[in-house]
């Protein structure tokens, strides 16, 4: 597993280039609406999928988390290009130096149009999802096909792999790669099973339960029971023995269970959560905050943060005590992402201040530095 040290990004969504070094062990990713947050986390995702077609797919999916609809695959795959470079050749390239060598993501290719018959025939369809198409469907005169391939590098490796999608194709089949970089989208405690790390590790409950207390103190154990309908639910057990499903709680306690199980999930690697502040009253910053930290720096995490929230900028840098000014070597880094549109007004480009936390801090302190822009 690895952790980056710079990453470099090239046509990928509304990024034309952007070049970011120096990462820390806490790094937060701040800017505006529509500034390349999230296209900045899934930049990162991109680059350990092993050039997986499937991996690929998954990763795009997270922008609709909530939404169970399967949508066209190639419409998502299309607008994963940079918007102002839409010529007849499609490409965009991911770099990184990590501390196991470099990384290397990219895609290429070539959009075209072909006769429906001869486009289906070149679907990820099978046979017998083809003739049911054929039976079911209205079959367009005319189909977009995307012929190209998936490069990745890891280290000395190199895989190459040919790409073909048509815009038919509602999803694709494939090998999945191994999770090496765990993903927390801003909703995601809403769809996930909540305890499947911590239920059958004795410690890591203990701290859990320990967490979850200042939310509610009369909480003493969580566990699966058993429903009327034989299903398991999760649930929490009270000081005064009642049983209460995590349906009747507040997104708080999901949210910060979510974030334990994924960190558990990412030792020795990367964690990326969008919006860490969803789900969660900033009243339990200051306590929830330092825990997931010193837990990240045990399991040997990697965090990238993005935040619209001020409040939990502050609270975060509280973790690394410039009061003090002990730290022989800042943990947290500031990266600001800002849109720039070009000068003719017919395109932009995302770019990056990047500074240490503590130059924040002072900053926040000395002038209410606006460090989101």
């Amino acid at each position: 597993m690895a952790h980056i040290k710079s990453m470099e990004i090239y046509q990928f969504r509304g990024i034309q280039q952007l070049i970011v070094s120096d990462f820390s062990r806490i790094n937060l990713i701040v800017g505006d609406n529509n500034c390349g947050k999230t296209t900045f986390l899934e930049a990162i995702q991109l680059l350990f999928t092993k050039a997986q077609i499937s991996s690929v797919k998954n990763i795009i999916k997270q922008r609709t988390v909530l939404n169970l609809n399967d949508n066209s695959f190639y419409v998502s795959f299309i607008n994963m290009f940079n918007v102002n470079n839409r010529d007849s050749l499609f490409e965009f390239d991911l770099y990184a130096e990590s501390d196991k060598g470099p990384i290397q993501f990219e895609i290429r290719g070539h959009e075209k149009t072909l006769a429906g018959e001869d486009a289906l025939q070149m679907s990820q369809m099978s046979a017998r999802q083809k003739l049911t198409y054929k039976q079911s469907s209205f079959l367009p005169e005319m189909v977009k096909v995307f012929d190209g391939s998936i490069i990745g590098q890891s280290g000395k490796k190199t895989i190459e792999k040919e790409i073909r999608l048509t815009s038919l194709d509602s999803s694709v089949s494939g090998a999945v790669s191994k999770k090496e970089v765990q993903y927390i989208p801003s909703f995601g405690h809403l769809r996930y099973d909540l305890l499947k790390n911590i239920v059958d590790n004795p410690e890591y409950k203990k701290l859990a339960i320990s967490i979850l207390k200042k939310f509610d103190e009369s909480i003493v154990d969580i566990c699966y029971t058993k429903a009327d309908d034989e299903s398991f639910v999760e649930s929490i057990i009270t000081e005064n023995g009642v049983n209460m499903p995590f349906s009747v709680y507040g997104d708080g306690i999901k949210k910060i269970l979510y974030i334990l199980n994924k960190l558990f999930d990412a030792t020795d690697s990367i964690l990326l959560i969008d919006e860490i502040e969803t789900g969660l009253h900033k009243k339990y910053y200051d306590k929830l905050f330092p825990v997931v930290f010193e837990l990240a720096k045990k399991l040997n995490v990697q965090l990238f943060i993005a935040t619209h929230s001020m409040e939990a900028i502050d609270a975060i840098l509280e973790y690394g005590k410039y009061e003090n000014d002990t730290n022989s070597k800042d943990p947290i880094k500031v990266i600001t992402l800002k849109k720039i549109d070009s000068n003719d007004g017919k395109g932009s480009n995302v770019a990056a201040r990047n500074v240490t936390g503590k130059y924040v801090y002072e900053n926040r302190k000395a002038f209410e530095f606006e460090v989101r822009l």
